[in-house]
């Protein structure tokens, strides 16, 4: 399975470290490079180089797939945005589980999503496309995680809970059982989240409370 990655460090190479990692475990993947609309052909990165831009994925044969893992914090309404509209076909995103991850049997993980090591996602709990879960992320059971989320290092998301499309759980942070995280919502890092949190808000403590909103993107592009 042969894997170009959207991005660059940060989530890029953590995302190389999984297509690695299921490269030595299994000799399943390979790691064909990263684009990136920054920084150069040729600059290096972890396993590998740069090897274009974001548009330059039409180039590649179809036995080529791609994972985008651009999940920068204020930044995903945007960054959802520039992934769809570059149209690449469904078929062409591939899902990534680290061998050392923990995915019950009939838990799902759709396309474009990343695993890493030591994740843990439960029975009956399904990843949307497009999600990050960093190392010790903990999804419990009969969860539902919509697309664009990521959940940060040793974050706990409890049983029956609710993540709606493009929020930001931050490492440390426990959503309770039963809680709805609206879209795009930022949970800040170690905050305790004992109920809904609505679309957009950031909220921050022990137990999590509203400190201030994240502006929709179409009010970003009238500001603009």
């Amino acid at each position: 399975m042969k894997v170009v990655i959207f991005g660059g460090k940060g989530g890029g190479t953590l995302a190389a470290q999984t297509v690695l990692a299921l490269s030595r475990a299994h000799g399943s993947h390979q790691l064909i490079g990263y684009l990136n609309d920054k920084y150069e052909a040729g600059t290096p990165l972890h396993g590998g180089a740069i090897i274009g831009r974001f548009d330059d994925w039409s180039h590649f044969d179809d036995d080529v797939f791609f994972v985008a893992p651009l999940h920068k914090v204020g930044s995903m309404q945007e960054n959802a945005r520039r992934i769809e509209n570059l149209g690449i076909p469904a078929s062409r995103w591939i899902s990534l589980v680290d061998p050392h991850a923990i995915k019950a049997q009939d838990a799902s993980v759709e396309s474009g999503s990343v695993v890493s090591a030591m994740g843990q996602i439960g029975p009956d709990s399904r990843i949307g496309a497009h999600c990050f879960l960093r190392p010790g992320a903990i999804v419990s059971h009969d969860v539902e995680i919509s697309e664009f989320v990521f959940l940060g290092q040793t974050s706990v998301v409890g049983g029956y809970s609710r993540v709606e499309a493009g929020a930001h759980i931050a490492p440390g942070a426990i959503i309770r059982n039963e809680v709805t995280v609206g879209r795009f919502a930022i949970v800040g890092m170690g905050a305790v989240v004992t109920k809904t949190v609505p679309p957009f808000a950031i909220v921050q403590g022990v137990p999590a409370r509203i400190t201030g909103y994240v502006k929709p993107i179409d009010q970003l592009v009238q500001r603009a």
